[in-house]
């Protein structure tokens, strides 16, 4: 096992097939945020996705996403990627609060008060 998948084991990331992404090993975290998803407010906070992926050279890259819908019943989806393959996990994962805060922006955009 990778010290990667092991750090997120470790660090209370539960594993999960994803039918999309067959090659890559799929993860999942809840964090606190103001905002729930609007179809899963019965839910504290946001859930953040990890997928690691092992290259053919023996390296490994990870992709964060999460995906929620808007009070507007819309979705959008935010993702991670291109992230430093030789980077630490640890360091990957410090983005995370990033993409949390776009999504606070996103989900309590108030498009009646916002003038082109």
């Amino acid at each position: 096992m990778s010290d990667t998948i092991q750090y997120l084991q470790d660090d209370g990331w539960r594993e999960y097939p994803d039918q999309l992404r067959k090659q890559t090993r799929c993860f999942y975290k809840r964090f606190d945020t103001p905002t729930r998803c609007h179809c899963n407010d019965d839910k504290e906070g946001l859930q953040v996705c990890a997928g690691v992926s092992t290259w053919d050279d023996g390296r490994e890259s990870v992709e964060l996403d999460i995906a929620g819908e808007l009070p507007d019943e819309s979705w959008i989806q935010l993702k991670g990627y291109g992230l430093d393959r030789n980077a630490d996990i640890k360091a990957i994962l410090a983005s995370v609060p990033r993409l949390l805060a776009a999504w606070e922006v996103l989900a309590n955009f108030n498009q009646t008060t916002t003038k082109p």
